[in-house]
């Protein structure tokens, strides 16, 4: 396999990406085929993709950094060894199991690191609907407050939404105060275009005859749903929670479980997600070659 031929990500790899992340993958939103799409333009990915074995480039980070590959044993054993030989290798993305497969097929190669910021959090459906507990019950006061101030009218992603939806990016774009390096247009339009070829669904939320706010997702499993998408186009005590409670309950009943996805490491978001009691964390890591 010492030839490694990439190619940019399409929507027709979907079928044959999606299928080996279910017979191979580890449950993450890293490594699925919408993130991987959505992402290619502003992350600079590329994909190879083999009958049992697929794996990400992050072509804008290095000569030889990778997404952890997802396949058969022995296909990642060939392709990681290949990918040795060519110096510096990098994995970000990778799973405890990913880390664990490392250690053990290619001893004292790599220096593993916890890589913080990728780690993606995933709640509880009782958790985002209810706000249960002490700790949450401002939030529960907020949220009672904002429906009891305001009106709402809630609408599913569709043809006939998406200048709405538009419309909240915008203004979300023009207001957010996060990170000015974490451009995410490219991605945010990739999902726009091609939202239902990816089976994303999602809700766009009115508050007094106004588009205020956009949650969407997709699943990750049978009952996990990965949320990729939630912007407001105002800044308001109570509306975030209000937001996710709308987005959850437009699921059916066995979805259990959404992944809010890594922080980014940004202070904020880091704190905000923390707050909502995580019911558990996709610990990443970062693997160097020594």
């Amino acid at each position: 396999m010492e030839q490694c031929d990439l190619r940019s990500i399409e929507l027709d790899m979907a079928d044959t990406i999606s299928s080996l992340y279910e017979k191979y993958g580890y449950g993450d939103s890293a490594h699925a085929f919408n993130s991987l799409y959505i992402w290619a333009k502003d992350m600079g990915i590329k994909a190879y993709i083999s009958p049992e074995l697929y794996a990400a480039k992050l072509v804008s980070k290095g000569e030889n950094t990778w997404f952890s590959p997802v396949g058969c044993e022995e296909e990642k054993k060939s392709f990681i060894a290949d990918r040795l030989r060519e110096k510096n290798l990098v994995f970000r993305y990778m799973t405890k199991e990913d880390a664990k497969f490392l250690n053990e097929n290619f001893p004292g190669a790599f220096e593993i690191e916890p890589a913080i910021n990728d780690s993606e959090y995933v709640y509880d459906r009782d958790t985002i609907e209810n706000l249960p507990g002490k700790g949450l019950s401002r939030k529960r006061r907020y949220v009672k407050q904002l429906k009891k101030e305001h009106t709402f009218e809630i609408r599913k992603i569709s043809p006939e939404t998406l200048p709405d939806i538009r419309y909240i990016l915008g203004i979300w774009r023009r207001n957010k105060d996060y990170d000015p390096d974490c451009n995410d247009q490219g991605a945010l339009e990739a999902m726009l275009s091609s939202y239902s070829d990816m089976n994303i669904d999602g809700v766009v939320i009115y508050m007094d005859n106004a588009p205020c706010s956009v949650a969407a997702g997709y699943y990750l499993s049978g009952d996990t749903v990965d949320a990729c998408l939630q912007k407001s186009a105002i800044n308001i005590y109570g509306l975030q929670y209000f937001v996710r409670q709308v987005f959850s309950s437009s699921f059916p009943e066995q979805v259990k479980f959404y992944n809010y996805e890594e922080d980014l490491g940004i202070e904020g978001l880091r704190q905000a997600k923390e707050f909502m009691h995580p019911f558990s964390m996709v610990d990443m890591y970062t693997g160097k070659q020594i």
